[in-house]
């Protein structure tokens, strides 16, 4: 990961945690410290090429306006959950947009998402940090104004599928991102996904108040909710899919991980095909073979077989390991049959375990002397005698 993270901080999604844990993986001389657009703007910006951590509720064009590949991050919430906070931390925090109004008026939630001249800071919210393009040029001039103005017309498109389909193109392409109810498997698949020394806490949501689950919300309001959050809704449902998939490819890498780490670990030969240097601890005898046969004719020889590695070969797709062989020249300059009759493991040849058996042999169809290399096969994968092993036995054999 080379370009700078970015942290499109959605408010109310639980990113106060998040912003703590982000800022450890970084000096402090490397993070932008604006989080707002107001401050934002205050900094110069040609200093913007030091930091590589922005966080903060910057909109989704912040790389336009840093001419900077930016690795994206964001933090999804179920909408009614969010909601309720967001009219909580209003009621509570004076510095809040509508804060005295919903004060004196005293506001229920009802009234909070209901009332239409100052519902748009809700209306989709989610959908419209990911899908709205704002000119941060106009922003810099008036990021309030012209912010607050700009959201209101996006917002005033309603249940625009366009915004929709752009949020979730936009989401899918993210480096990361998690979801609120699911902040420790959220936290593990970020310290996963870029890298960070996973050392974190679950944090607790902020929320102050006991209204803190749906089914304590009543018909009325979640309906008033759900018509203003309807696109909110269908990215979250949408994104929690895309982010179980991505918690499952995060499981299986790591166990893979684990599995190829283990230093006492049995491998199964079928699930993987056998390393190079594994196959240099095999080892095959000839114990016993006809000195001459017939053109064509099919003959059992006695071998023996050594396993020292770490693998468990077994005669069992999807790439099972046979018993085969070459027949070579006599001076062994090259192959005249390479694909031998395959004889199969009767059972699986353990680590340490040495074994005999006998293998099904065909002389070639043209009389001469010739040398029968036995060896052994992971079909689809490699010979057992390529490169330096010597997991082979020879004999010469003449055919009449």
């Amino acid at each position: 990961m080379t370009d700078p993270v970015y942290y499109l901080h959605i408010p109310k999604t639980g990113g106060t945690s998040l912003t703590s844990f982000l800022d450890d993986q970084y000096g402090p001389e490397e993070i932008c410290p604006a989080q707002l657009l107001p401050d934002l703007f205050h900094l110069p910006l040609e200093s913007m090429e030091r930091y590589r951590l922005f966080r903060g509720h910057l909109w989704h064009g912040l790389s336009t306006y840093l001419e900077r590949n930016l690795t994206y991050i964001t933090m999804l919430r179920d909408p009614l959950q969010r909601t309720v906070s967001w009219y909580l931390h209003a009621m509570r925090d004076e510095n809040a947009y509508r804060h005295q109004q919903m004060k004196s008026g005293g506001w229920s939630l009802l009234d909070f998402v209901r009332d239409p001249e100052t519902n748009w800071d809700i209306a989709n919210t989610q959908t419209l940090f990911l899908a709205a393009d704002l000119d941060y040029q106009k922003l810099s001039r008036d990021p309030v104004g012209y912010g607050r103005a700009a959201i209101k017309e996006f917002a005033a498109r309603g249940n625009d599928r366009k915004l929709l389909d752009l949020a979730k193109e936009r989401l899918e392409s993210f480096a990361f991102f998690g979801i609120t109810e699911r902040m420790r498997d959220s936290m593990s698949l970020l310290a996963h996904e870029l890298e960070f020394f996973p050392n974190f806490s679950v944090p607790r949501l902020n929320t102050s108040s006991n209204r803190s689950g749906n089914d304590e919300l009543s018909a009325a309001e979640i309906d008033a909710i759900r018509e203003l959050t309807t696109l909110d809704q269908e990215l979250y449902v949408w994104a929690c899919q895309l982010f179980e998939e991505r918690m499952g490819e995060m499981m299986r890498s790591l166990l893979m991980e684990r599995y190829r780490q283990a230093e006492t670990l049995v491998r199964k030969s079928w699930h993987e095909p056998i390393a190079e240097q594994a196959r240099t601890h095999f080892g095959v005898r000839m114990l016993s073979a006809p000195p001459h046969v017939a053109a064509d004719e099919r003959f059992f020889v006695q071998i023996g077989l050594r396993n020292q590695s770490r693998y468990q070969i077994a005669s069992r797709a999807p790439n099972p390991v046979h018993v085969a062989y070459h027949w070579l020249d006599a001076k062994r300059s090259q192959a005249v049959v390479f694909d031998g009759e395959r004889t199969t493991l009767h059972a699986s040849l353990m680590p340490g375990e040495e074994r005999e058996m006998q293998a099904l042999v065909v002389a070639p169809s043209v009389a001469g002397t010739y040398v029968l290399r036995l060896t052994l096969v992971q079909e689809g994968i490699a010979w057992f005698d390529d490169g330096d092993s010597n997991a082979f036995a020879e004999v010469e054999v003449t055919v009449r």
